[in-house]
């Protein structure tokens, strides 16, 4: 048709957005009308599925409505058996199963018993148990199924009674199911609490009595969980059967760790009864190693160190096993050259460890001792020898585990017999001191010094760490920075033979001889004064030159003689490492400044005056003493007397630092304490000697009582404090309650050194070595052990060489040929040894000479002519080491003149 316009008029047809399906879209179509379809079907099966259900629902319902005879009846259990629960009642089920049991008992095959533990299974008490297991047919057994059975039985049913477990025993031990794997699984079941599931519990005791447990057991945690509920529950044959089964099986909990610290029924394991059984499963087979490995895996595996000590102690009981522990090892090859650790020498050492803690030292001398003196000889020995041979010929990958053990025990060795003279002698330590020349030859003065700066960086980034803690105490407690700086130093120089030596020197400093110890002592002191523009270069700088100086400044004070620990505090105190540099002192009297130039002798005054005034004037209360009269900080104190004993921290250290020996004794557990930082300065039992020899003595024959002796005490967990608001202390949770027994007297000993020498101690022990470690590094003081440290403080009592006092003195106004010096050196031969010793405090205030010798006395020892005066007495001015000796010309009077001086202490100000 035509418009007006001459067009042919268009149809509008309706084509929607005239896009063409894509091949994609028609195939997401189909796929989605596929899905749909298979949905559909899949309801159609369900719907059927369910109708048939149904109707075979009805079908069963309506059989068993029908009227049967008792022979068609018994054959109803073979037939359906666990099906029944869903269609007939309780009381017929119980019925049915009385008039089968003749049937089903003689049922051949295994079908029956499948069919009745199928019902079994399905029980959620025990009212038709008794009768089910009754009619099973033992003679065609169906471990697994009975198995599977009765450890769902189990889970389900937590209460039943006595005679259903015993039935179940039955069968387990007629068929023999714990020689099968089927054992495990009926061992599984996780029994909780006794309330949890206590018919669990009593068919595992039951079973544990009659010994039918799994012949093996492997680590799974369910498994050994209820283990340790069982044996803490059964009696003593009980117990005996599954220590039997345990014992070879503790590498499973070593290894995995399986059983949790806080878990109670495991510290059954770590009591005296199940200690025996591993005594007596390990005695005759100590020769084998797999059963030693087994007893060391047993001790590894203590889940706290008391349950580990209660074990070494109850080894240590028995001194015929660790004879033959000893004569084995002995006996046998030591092979060190495995990286694993070599059992016997493991057990060993641990029960040396022990036996060190808790002997007396009359016990250890002891030749009938459980480890004899001997025996003890021999095994330094060879740990002496395999500690130095691991680290000086073999890099850290291949050396032993073993030395972990090792390195800790021969310390302590080394420490008791510092004391004891066992292996070395009064005069000498040689047998500690390698001989091996390559080693005593060897120089590592760089690797020091590098460990030296890596030190102080680690110290300045720590410090700056504390900086920003604003609630620590006096000193906070750092992580252990040894092995972090030896690792670092280890990547540059791949363990060389002189960074080895730096280790032997921080872990085992003592087989480096003393001697040298002490110059590398004060040769970190000379780097540590070098780094701080302290050394002699310096101070030459500091007089010429002052302007140009970068080193630290003379720190002045002014001392009154009444009060120089308080004016010293208040002086020196706050300023740090600044206390380091030379220090300006003007002493104050009652008739205004004392006239003097120092030369080091007002120096050496003012911090002898300090240290007199600080450890031993009662007033001040900072330190006590033990009944050996050497000194500790007081346990008593707040937080003004925290300060003080961190101050006289700093002036021990200023002392060492500056060669000042000082007229202290301190207690030996002290000085352990301050040679043990790294590890927070923790003490053990056998330092309580040092501390309170009573109380030491008096828990050292609480280890030797009886049970009966021990209840006898009435002792508790509880510990008297003068200095509590109670008046006593707890020593562990409810310890007002917990009477001490022979079971848990270790613990108790443990807890009352802990007590005693730990948590009252802490703190002031904690200031006194904060002060100390600002002016004397830690690792410094570590080369040395409490006695060699005591003389770095005091000098050394035991040898005063008057040759070498002799050659290393300056006279004035005399020469070495006039009579009276001839005399006087004379008269000082002739002295008693004490009597030696109140001369040298005498003239240089400590009765103990300079560790390297009297050429160390800053300033010299020097005799001055007094005069021709015969009146007079000899006169000494200690700050200079200066003898005022009066020109006698008389042997006998210079003897009596010089003995009364000594004895009244005439001496008088440098001036």
């Amino acid at each position: 048709m035509l418009n007006f316009t001459g067009q042919t008029r268009r149809r509008n047809v309706n084509l929607g957005n005239r896009t063409r399906n894509t091949k994609k879209d028609l195939l997401e179509k189909t796929k989605k009308e596929r899905e749909r379809r298979a949905q559909d079907k899949l309801k159609e099966d369900a719907s059927r599925t369910i109708q048939k259900h149904v109707r075979r629902r009805f079908a069963n319902v309506r059989f068993f409505k029908m009227a049967f005879t008792n022979a068609q009846l018994v054959h109803m259990i073979p037939a359906y058996g666990g099906k029944l629960i869903n269609y007939i009642s309780r009381d017929d089920l119980q019925q049915l199963l009385i008039l089968s049991h003749d049937f089903l008992y003689t049922y051949p095959g295994s079908l029956g018993n499948i069919q009745l533990l199928s019902l079994l299974k399905l029980y959620q008490d025990d009212t038709l148990v008794m009768q089910t297991i009754s009619d099973l047919n033992v003679n065609y057994p169906t471990i697994d199924e009975f198995s599977d059975s009765v450890s769902t039985f189990l889970r389900q049913t937590p209460l039943s009674s006595y005679s259903v477990a015993l039935k179940l025993a039955d069968i387990i031990e007629m068929w023999g199911v714990m020689d099968t794997n089927a054992s495990i699984n009926i061992f599984s079941i996780s029994i909780g609490s006794y309330e949890k599931r206590p018919f669990a519990l009593e068919l595992y005791c039951l079973l544990a009595e009659r010994n039918l447990l799994p012949k093996f057991i492997d680590s799974d945690p369910t498994l050994w969980d209820n283990m340790a509920r069982t044996y803490s529950h059964s009696r003593e044959a009980g117990q005996k059967n599954i220590a039997k089964l345990l014992i070879p099986n503790f590498s499973h909990y070593v290894s995995s760790s399986i059983l949790p610290n806080d878990n109670d029924f495991v510290l059954k394991f770590y009591e005296k009864a199940f200690i025996d059984e591993v005594i007596t499963a390990t005695k005759d087979y100590v020769s084998d190693e797999g059963h030693v490995k087994n007893l060391m895996r047993y001790i590894a595996s203590s889940p706290n160190q008391s349950c580990k000590n209660s074990v070494l102690i109850t080894l240590l009981s028995n001194k015929n096993f660790v004879r033959r522990l000893s004569w084995e090892f002995f006996h046998t090859k030591f092979n060190a050259t495995k990286t694993e650790a070599h059992p016997l020498f493991s057990v060993l050492a641990q029960l040396i460890d022990m036996h060190l803690l808790i002997s007396t030292d009359r016990e250890l001398l002891d030749y009938e001792s459980v480890i004899p003196i001997e025996e003890l000889k021999k095994f330094t020995s060879i740990l002496k020898d395999f500690s130095f041979r691991q680290y000086w010929e073999l890099v850290e990958t291949e050396r032993n585990l073993m030395l972990r053990e090792a390195v800790p025990l021969l310390n302590k060795i080394y420490e008791r017999d510092s004391r004891l003279h066992f292996l070395s002698t009064e005069d000498s330590s040689a047998y500690w001191e390698n001989s091996d020349k390559q080693f005593l030859n060897l120089r590592f003065y760089e690797e020091l010094q590098e460990y030296e700066d890596l030190y102080r960086e680690h110290l300045e980034q720590e410090e700056e760490e504390e900086d920003m803690e604003k609630e620590l105490d006096l000193e906070t407690e750092r992580r252990s920075f040894k092995s972090l700086l030896l690792n670092k130093m280890k990547k540059r120089m791949k363990s060389s033979l002189r960074f080895r030596k730096l280790e032997i020197l921080l872990e085992l400093p003592f087989f480096i001889p003393f001697e040298e110890r002490v110059d590398l002592f004060y040769m970190f002191i000379a780097l540590d004064k070098r780094r701080l523009s302290l050394d002699d270069d310096h101070s030459l700088m500091n007089t010429f030159a002052p302007w140009a100086s970068t080193g630290m400044r003379k720190q002045s004070a002014i001392i009154s003689r009444e009060n120089v620990l308080d004016d010293a505090f208040n002086a020196f105190n706050s300023i740090g490492e600044r206390f380091k540099a030379s220090l300006d002192v003007t002493f104050v009297n009652e008739f205004g400044e004392e006239a003097g130039i120092d030369g080091g002798g007002i120096t050496k005054e003012f911090l002898t005056n300090v240290t007199e005034e600080g450890f031993k004037d009662p007033k001040h209360e900072l330190f006590q003493t033990n009944d050996h009269y050497d000194l500790y900080p007081s346990v008593v104190y707040d937080a003004s007397k925290l300060k003080y004993i961190w101050f006289l921290g700093k002036i021990v250290g200023k002392c060492l630092y500056e060669h000042v020996l000082i007229d202290v004794s301190f207690a030996d557990f002290f000085l352990k304490k301050l040679l043990n930082y790294s590890n927070g300065f923790l003490s053990s039992f056998s330092d309580l000697g040092s501390y309170d020899s009573v109380l030491y003595s008096n828990l050292v024959k609480l280890l030797n009582m009886s049970a009966d002796e021990i209840k006898s005490l009435d002792l508790t967990f509880e510990i008297d404090e003068p200095n509590s608001p109670a008046k006593v202390v707890d020593l562990i949770p409810n310890g007002s309650k917990t009477y001490v027994t022979k079971d848990n007297v270790l613990l108790y000993i443990t807890k009352v050194t802990d007590y005693k020498l730990n948590r009252r101690c802490f703190k002031p022990v904690s200031a006194f070595h904060g002060g100390l470690s600002v002016i004397i590094a830690p690792h410094w003081m570590e080369m040395f052990n409490s006695i060699e440290l005591q003389m770095l403080i005091s000098g050394e009592r035991d040898n005063i060489d008057l040759s070498d006092l002799k050659s290393n003195t300056e006279y004035g106004g005399y020469t070495a040929d006039d009579q009276t010096i001839v005399d006087f050196w004379e008269v000082l031969n002739e002295f008693e040894f004490e009597e030696k010793l109140s001369f040298l405090k005498f003239v240089t205030s400590v009765p103990q000479a300079p560790l390297q010798g009297f050429k160390a006395l800053d300033p010299k020892f020097g005799i001055r002519n007094a005069g021709t005066e015969k009146y007079r007495l000899p006169t000494a001015s200690t700050c200079v080491n200066l003898l005022k000796l009066p020109d006698y010309r008389n042997k006998k009077l210079l003897r009596e003149k010089l003995l009364y001086a000594i004895n009244s202490g005439a001496r008088f100000d440098l001036s």
